[in-house]
């Protein structure tokens, strides 16, 4: 008898949008989570999985895998800034998919990551995530193995690499990440909590999940995502 083989459950790419982007959804902000060329979406507010999820991603987001259809998805970037504009990335791709949330369409041709994230540190395959750091500026992590780097961002691409990157994640990320994690997302809660901060980054990597607290700069809590996030689909 064959044993199927079991998938992490970390997420291929996470996007956090303001507004839904898919109709049928509910209003207010959402998460969508892509893996194993599916997708679904998470309520932000009621803190649950959307009705109708997971679909099939080519089906919803067409064109998306039209530049790289061997390759998988490694990340996606979607910097506020610089408008409604997503940034996917993928795996041994050294170009980004850029997808508009308005017309729903990939523009083509894909764009050279080095011409979003300038330097050495983006040649090669990287974690992506955007976050906003205690003053609400807007920067852009990269994780990769046991280092990262970090660039500010502006109203338009290039982001613009800070000195001093890149660092061991170990020294800045305390009691948090040592490795490069999977994926990562920030998310502003809306009504989580009047007495505590509800700016927050979530780091995937396999079975679990990291939440850091971005204003006291620490970890909050890791968990399995299956214990933390209730009715978290098996996307196989």
């Amino acid at each position: 008898m064959i044993t199927p083989t079991k998938t992490a459950m970390a997420p291929d790419a996470v996007l956090f949008l303001e507004t839904p982007c898919m109709d049928g959804d509910p209003p207010g902000p959402k998460l969508y989570f892509f893996k194993n060329r599916q997708y679904f979406a998470w309520d932000v507010i009621d803190e649950k999985l959307c009705d109708g999820y997971p679909r099939d991603t080519k089906a919803d987001w067409p064109g998306l895998f039209d530049a790289f259809p061997d390759s998988e998805l490694r990340g996606a970037l979607r910097v506020p800034q610089w408008g409604q504009k997503v940034l996917f990335l993928f795996s041994g791709q050294s170009d980004a998919v850029v997808w508009d949330l308005e017309r729903r369409l990939a523009i083509a041709p894909p764009v050279p990551v080095g011409d979003i994230l300038p330097g050495a540190f983006a040649r090669n395959d990287f974690t992506p995530v955007y976050a906003q750091l205690v003053g609400g500026a807007g920067v852009i992590y990269g994780f990769k193995g046991h280092d990262y780097a970090r660039w500010s961002v502006g109203d338009a691409w290039p982001a613009t690499p800070e000195p001093g990157f890149p660092r061991r994640i170990a020294d800045d990320w305390k009691d948090g990440l040592v490795l490069a994690p999977r994926t990562g997302v920030y998310v502003e809660w809306p009504s989580r909590s009047s007495a505590h901060s509800n700016r927050k980054i979530y780091f995937f990597m396999g079975d679990l999940y990291l939440r850091w607290d971005v204003p006291s700069n620490t970890r909050n809590y890791r968990l399995d995502v299956v214990a933390g996030w209730k009715g978290w689909p098996s996307l196989a």
